[in-house]
């Protein structure tokens, strides 16, 4: 595992150029290139949010700085998960609009492993009635 001081500025640099890739993609204006564009952007600040999570700690630090260096992680990833999940919205908000497709489907599927309390809820429905008598 590289240490996030070596990693960071390599990974930002790499994804301001997939940014500026998916931007010109998501700009053409077809639906499905649309999806698909913003999927990818938001995969990328997930990924980019998990990867911030997981990083290789200094080991130097004792228990207590340990715990804080945690909490700064955290908040410099959250807002890269919160740019994936507005994403993942803006395709899961097309169905109501009648367009459904592979992208919109996978944003999905990935808002429910990001906000399982409101994306991965069972559906309720209604029971059968037999017979009417």
């Amino acid at each position: 595992m590289i240490p996030l001081d070596k990693s960071l500025k390599a990974k930002q640099a790499l994804m301001k150029a997939a940014l500026a890739e998916y931007g010109k993609a998501a700009d053409y204006g077809v639906a499905e290139v649309t999806t698909a564009a913003n999927y990818e952007i938001a995969e990328l600040y997930h990924s980019l949010s998990k990867d911030l999570l997981s990083s290789q700690r200094p080991r130097e630090l004792k228990k207590d700085e340990l715990e804080q260096y945690d909490v700064l992680l955290e908040e410099q990833a959250s807002p890269f998960e919160e740019q994936a999940i507005k994403l993942h919205e803006v395709n899961a908000a097309r169905t109501a609009d009648g367009f459904y497709d592979e992208w919109v489907r996978k944003s999905l599927a990935a808002l429910a492993e990001l906000l399982p309390a409101r994306y991965a809820k069972p559906e309720i429905g209604e029971s059968l009635v037999a017979s009417i008598r």
